[in-house]
């Protein structure tokens, strides 16, 4: 799909973010993108009970949150029979380039990674992959 011409409108989205600043930033950038559903949580635990309610197309969410951290969500995520789709893609927004942590999330079933800050073109590049595949 052409880039600009994506039309999100039909997709819902979940963020999972602690830092609030960070997870509105993050929704204001998904707005621009004109999803139709966003939902938010701050952390692994209130991120699943958020994707039960808003049955997303696509998840982004933090790696190092508390109670429940990314890892955790995932791994619970993948397991789940109550969420509609437990293979939704999940986009990891982290910090972290070391290889362990990497290699766990992807070993759990993660779609890909965005290094913190995000910034819009990063977002939908890891996005475009997962709704719009070519």
């Amino acid at each position: 799909m052409e880039r600009g011409r994506a039309d999100y409108q039909p997709f819902s989205v979940v963020v999972i973010e602690d830092q609030a600043f960070v997870r509105k930033t993050i929704v204001q950038l998904l707005g621009q993108l004109g999803f139709g559903r966003t939902g938010e949580a701050e952390e692994g635990e209130a991120g699943l009970a958020e994707c039960r309610r808003v049955n997303p197309d696509i998840i982004v969410c933090d790696i190092d949150m508390r109670p429940v951290n990314g890892l955790d969500f995932l791994t619970r995520l993948r397991a789940s029979t109550e969420i509609r789709n437990p293979r939704t893609p999940v986009i990891f927004l982290t910090k972290h380039t070391e290889s362990e942590i990497v290699k766990q999330a992807l070993a759990l079933g993660v779609n890909a990674f965005v290094v913190k800050p995000p910034t819009l073109p990063a977002l939908r590049e890891r996005i475009d992959r997962y709704l719009f595949p070519s």
